[in-house]
Parts: C-alpha cells; sequence; structure tokens
C-alpha cells in the first residue's frame, strides 16, 4: 500500500462515506461532510476538512498514513502544526495515537479498500515504461490534453516567479532583469551555470554605455567569459584583446576561467564562444521594452528576422576562436532564438503580469508558444517513442513539465492521465 494511493481515495471521494467508523474510542459512525483540500505542501495532507462525530461537529486539518503508528516515526508529535489534526485516515490501525493527552480520532481503511482498483494502480506505476501510462495509446487523449495545458501554465508562472523574485529582492532594472534571463536562457544545461556566473559580472548599465559600438559589447562579453587570454593569431581576435584590456581597466571588470565552458559532445552552433557571439548580437539589437508594447506577432517577427550585420564575418567560418570552420551563411541559429524566447522573453512577460497586475501578459504568452516549434531533447524523445508529439512549444514544455514532475516520480495519481486510466 502506498500513502498517494490513500490520498487518491480521500480526495476523489471514492471511498463509502457514509459507512466509515472510527476505529478507536466509541467505534461509531462518522460523517465526512468536507474531506478538506488537498496540501502539496509541508503540513497535514488535508486542509480545513469538516467531520461530525457523535453528534458534535469538528473542523481542521486531516493526517493521512499507512499505519497510525507512522504518526510517531514521522514525529509529528513534535510538531505543533498537527496539532489541530482533528481526524487520522490510516490503512492498518495499529497504534493509539494521542494529541494533547487524548486518543485522535482514527478511521482504518483496511476493508474499504477495492482490491482491483488497487491493483489497476499498481500495473499502472510498476510497469516498465519511463512514462508509466506509455502502454496506453495516449495520441487523442483528451487528459492528457488537459494535463499538458496545466502543466505548460505551472511551468511558464514557476519560471517567472522565479525572476520576479530577482526583480523584488535586488531592486534591479527589469531591463537588466531581462537580459540576465536571457543570458541564463541560452546557456543550455551544459552551460547553464557558467552563463549565470557571467551575467553577474557584466553590469547592464555597462552593456547600455557600450552599445554605440559592436567590437567594445564583444570585448565586454568575452573577455568577462575569460576567452581573450589565448595566444591567437588572428586580426579579430587580437582587437578584442586590446579592446578588453581597455575597457577592463576602465569599469574594473572581472573575468572567468575559461575552464568553466563546456564544448565536449555538443554540436559547434551550441558551442559557447558561437552562443556569446549571438548574445552579443542579440544584446546590441533588441530592447526589451517591445515585450510590453507590441504584439505577440510583433515581438515573434522581431525574434525571428534579429539582423546578422551586428555580427562579425568571423563567425562565418569560426564556431570558436582559433579554429576555422567550413565557410557558411551567417544566420542565429534556431536553437538561440527559442531559447531567447522560451526562457527569457516568456518569463519576463510572466514578471510583468505581476508588476502590472495585467493577465494579459498570459494571453500574449500562450500567442507566442502557440508559434515557437517544439524543443528537440531527451524528454522529448521518451514522449514521441509512445506516440506523442508535440506540435509547438506550448506541447513541448507542458510535457517537459508533466515528465520532471510527475512521470518520474511516479506520481500518476495526481495527473488527470493516469487517474483517467485508474478509473477506465
Amino acid at each position: 500500500m502506498q500513502e498517494e494511493y490513500l490520498h487518491y481515495l480521500w480526495r476523489m471521494k471514492r471511498l463509502r462515506f457514509n459507512r466509515l467508523k472510527l476505529a478507536n474510542g466509541s467505534k461509531s459512525e462518522i460523517q465526512i461532510k468536507d474531506p478538506g483540500w488537498y496540501n502539496f505542501d509541508a503540513g497535514p495532507d488535508f486542509f480545513n476538512g469538516t467531520v461530525v462525530i457523535d453528534g458534535l461537529q469538528w473542523s481542521g486539518n486531516i493526517e493521512m498514513h499507512i499505519k497510525s503508528s507512522d504518526w510517531y516515526s514521522h514525529q509529528h508529535h513534535l510538531d505543533e502544526a498537527y496539532n489541530n489534526v482533528i481526524l487520522h485516515v490510516v490503512f492498518e490501525h495499529d497504534k493509539e495515537v494521542l494529541v494533547k493527552g487524548k486518543p485522535l480520532p482514527t478511521i482504518e481503511l483496511k476493508s474499504q479498500i477495492d482490491s482491483s482498483h488497487y491493483e489497476n494502480y499498481r500495473n499502472i506505476i510498476s510497469n516498465q515504461y519511463d512514462i508509466s501510462c506509455g502502454y496506453e495509446n495516449l495520441s487523442d487523449s483528451f487528459a492528457l490534453t488537459q494535463q499538458i495545458d496545466l502543466s505548460f501554465l505551472h511551468r511558464v508562472e514557476r519560471k517567472g516567479l522565479i525572476l520576479y523574485e530577482e526583480v523584488m529582492n535586488q531592486k534591479r532594472d527589469k531591463n537588466a532583469i531581462f537580459y540576465a534571463a536571457v543570458f541564463k536562457g541560452v546557456g543550455g544545461r551544459t552551460n547553464a551555470l557558467p552563463m549565470e556566473e557571467l551575467v553577474k559580472i557584466i553590469p547592464y548599465s555597462i552593456i547600455m554605455k557600450e552599445k554605440w559600438d559592436t567590437i567594445r559589447v564583444e570585448a565586454i562579453v568575452f573577455g568577462c567569459a575569460g576567452m581573450l587570454n589565448q595566444e591567437i593569431d588572428e586580426e579579430y581576435y587580437i582587437r578584442l584583446q586590446q579592446t578588453w584590456r581597455l575597457l577592463k581597466n576602465k569599469y574594473k571588470l572581472q573575468e572567468m576561467q575559461l575552464k568553466s565552458w563546456k564544448n565536449s559532445g555538443m554540436r559547434p552552433y551550441s558551442f559557447p564562444e558561437f552562443i556569446l557571439a549571438q548574445l552579443s548580437a542579440f544584446l546590441l539589437q533588441f530592447d526589451a521594452s517591445i515585450l510590453e508594447k507590441e504584439t505577440a506577432s510583433h515581438i515573434l517577427n522581431k525574434m525571428f528576422t534579429l539582423d546578422v550585420k551586428w555580427m562579425s564575418d568571423y563567425w562565418k567560418t569560426h564556431f570558436v576562436f582559433g579554429k576555422i570552420s567550413k565557410p557558411r551563411k551567417l544566420k542565429f541559429s534556431k536553437l538561440f532564438i527559442n531559447n531567447i524566447i522560451i526562457n527569457g522573453v516568456v518569463p519576463y512577460l510572466v514578471v510583468l503580469k505581476h508588476l502590472t497586475g495585467d493577465f494579459s501578459y498570459i494571453d500574449k504568452i500562450i500567442e507566442i508558444m502557440d508559434k515557437v516549434s517544439p524543443e528537440k531533447n531527451t524528454v522529448m524523445r521518451k514522449w514521441e517513442n509512445i506516440g506523442v508529439f508535440p506540435k509547438n512549444a506550448i506541447e513541448s514544455q507542458g510535457l517537459l513539465e508533466l515528465y520532471n514532475e510527475f512521470c518520474i516520480f511516479k506520481k500518476c495519481l495526481s495527473c488527470k492521465v493516469g487517474a483517467s486510466i485508474l478509473e477506465k
């Protein structure tokens, strides 16, 4: 037996509430007027429930365990947050629980469980699939569509609130926060941490002062990243070095260790040098204020038509410094643009929603993400392997959140898909 399953039965009212009796005390019948609302955080499992015992109505919290003795093994008797629990719901009542010296009213569910229903649940969570419901045909699942939409909104709100807290705690200019989000967003999983370190040592105000000259912005970005201390005999690189030495002394800038950056196992368009070259060009031409003023269509048009004239021709034949590659047409990579939109633009629009109280920013997010192509990564391949193919970034972001927050932890009963399969 698992506690999550008991939670599901209770909150879905999948028990014969009219036949429940106390396992202790008078063993009289108990009336469940309100099972309470499910608590996903620390504390009792259900808040603000209402029960009637021997004609007396009680309101308070409800706690659930496999065994009643778990109350003590989980040390709830030492936590004041559990002093207002009015009902203990357990699979097996093996020990009397005392709260403030009095027996805690307890319901035992052992005889109330539908064995076939529980066996169905066990079959769902114990199969060999990374995604437990992978044996089902989910391509036309209405429950999956609902869960994807919910998971998408939860994901963008969660990421936006992280950015919002930075705005409120650090009292930084909101445009500076947007650029910080962009830095962290384009690093990918491999270079996310060095990108976070980099944005902390490049003051946004300095970038704004030096936007009049492309080479100066590039020198600041590459120099602070620790990439301009090599002996490379190329005109562009030497010019960057000379400009960096000047600006480093002028602004007392710090620089990272070159070894912080990782290239191994990555495709050339994801190399940090090329990412930073694109990022420099982005900083030179993008005005974050359009995210407030313009429509979703205008924002997307701006993102998808970023001008490569702000990038040096050097990057037509290089992905890293000092190593010539096959000549190609210079362009912003699709991965780079998608990462800025998903990890920079969208969280920033959530920040604007909280700062202004204008919920139309959510509509703008949905309209933008509907036009952005889905990501290609390991998690998406897991979904595709079971026949689920995201059509846009709304669906891929929703599926990513669903996998990370539910599938990995086998929280099938908290997912609309798992619940629908179980009840079917």
